[in-house]
């Protein structure tokens, strides 16, 4: 039970790591800043909001983790979800938000936003492929 906390907390620690000392883009916070685009009034509020759209970003790697068992059959292995993780992210979530495909409307550029995130899930890949092990 304690191995499937792997994955989603070092996903965490590499993303805060990127973030904070290579420059990478901190998904909730862009998370955050979409919502003071559309609601200004609530920048008062402004680590509230960041501290929430972090739980909501994570959780929903936890929640892959919690549930890796029954979702392992449709993946077929760690390293496919962590993939498929980050191209929601790259080809959905980064568009929604504006940011365009990979990223490419920050201004890191498309390949400083979109490689960290990568490797951040890369490593998440790694921690659900040592928590299966454990299963």
């Amino acid at each position: 039970m304690g191995a499937m906390w792997l994955g989603p907390l070092l996903f965490v620690a590499v993303s805060i790591f990127l973030w904070k000392y290579v420059g990478a883009v901190f998904m909730p916070e862009l998370l955050a800043r979409s919502i003071f685009q559309f609601a200004p009034g609530l920048a008062s509020v402004e680590l509230y909001i960041t501290i929430n759209a972090a739980l909501f970003y994570f959780g929903g790697y936890f929640a892959v983790a919690i549930f890796w068992r029954s979702l392992k059959p449709h993946f077929r292995n760690p390293f496919t979800a962590g993939l498929v993780l980050w191209l929601v992210n790259a080809l959905v979530i980064l568009p929604i938000l504006g940011r365009g495909v990979l990223g490419y409307r920050l201004p890191q550029g498309w390949i400083a936003v979109s490689f960290p995130m990568l490797v951040s899930h890369w490593v998440f890949a790694r921690g659900l492929q040592f928590q299966d092990r454990r299963l």
